[in-house]
């Protein structure tokens, strides 16, 4: 008989796909203006880093396209806290069972990694909510430093997560693992590139840890081992599978 170990994450991971799909809903898909051609205005929101910028977006004061942009953007955010307690619970679980199952007890960094994430992200959120309070008057430059930061400590974590967890997964768990591991790196490399110089490479690469969440919840779908069989390397390397 066989069994899905990662399957309680799995179910987690689709919540996870149903809460993006209605905060596509929620937050604002076009916006007066752009910022470095990154075509999603909260992700656009999330990487600003001048006040300047941040009037590019939402348009100029007093204006309707502004207010309208301010009304969907705080939805969003607010909503956003569930969507956040969804995906870094999935990543935390994932870690956990792939550390027991695998038998590497290192995996659980991924576990910590995941509370980084979600950390990070609600700090995160707790400045764009502000910043959009203060648009009228302008004062924000304090909430925009700390913004930086913060969203780098959400993304940096989840695509160092990817990274341990496809390394983790590669041997003796498939191809699809393999695809997960290299695509892990590659992704780990758009941002390393993104946080040295936020351009061309930053939305490809909060588009890859879309496909990377993706890529982990099909794995924990189809994933399947024979009945009291680890099947994978234990800590000390030895495949288990024989």
């Amino acid at each position: 008989m066989k069994k899905r170990p990662y399957i309680l994450s799995g179910l987690i991971g689709l919540a996870v796909i149903v809460m993006s799909l209605v905060n596509m809903t929620v937050f604002p898909q076009e916006s007066p203006g752009q910022i470095d051609s990154i075509g999603s205005p909260i992700i656009a929101f999330e990487f600003a880093e001048t006040p300047e910028e941040i009037y590019t977006l939402f348009g100029a004061n007093g204006t309707p396209e502004q207010a309208a942009m301010i009304q969907a953007m705080n939805q969003g955010n607010r909503l956003d806290y569930l969507y956040m307690l969804l995906y870094s619970g999935f990543l935390f679980s994932f870690a956990v069972l792939a550390a027991r199952h695998t038998g590497k007890k290192w995996l659980y960094t991924g576990a910590a990694l995941a509370v980084l994430a979600f950390v990070g992200d609600a700090l995160e959120n707790v400045q764009l909510l502000a910043i959009t309070g203060k648009l009228a008057s302008g004062s924000f430059t304090a909430e925009l430093a700390r913004l930086h930061g913060l969203t780098w400590l959400k993304w940096g974590s989840l695509a160092t997560y990817f990274v341990v967890i496809g390394v983790g997964l590669w041997r003796g768990n498939g191809r699809l693992a393999k695809l997960i591991a290299i695509t892990a790196v590659v992704t780990f490399l758009l941002g390393l590139v993104s946080f040295i110089q936020r351009g061309p490479t930053t939305e490809p690469f909060t588009l890859a840890i879309a496909v990377m969440f993706v890529l982990l919840i099909v794995f924990a779908f189809v994933y399947k081992t024979k009945e009291g069989e680890m099947g994978r390397d234990n800590a000390d390397g030895t495949d288990l599978r024989g």
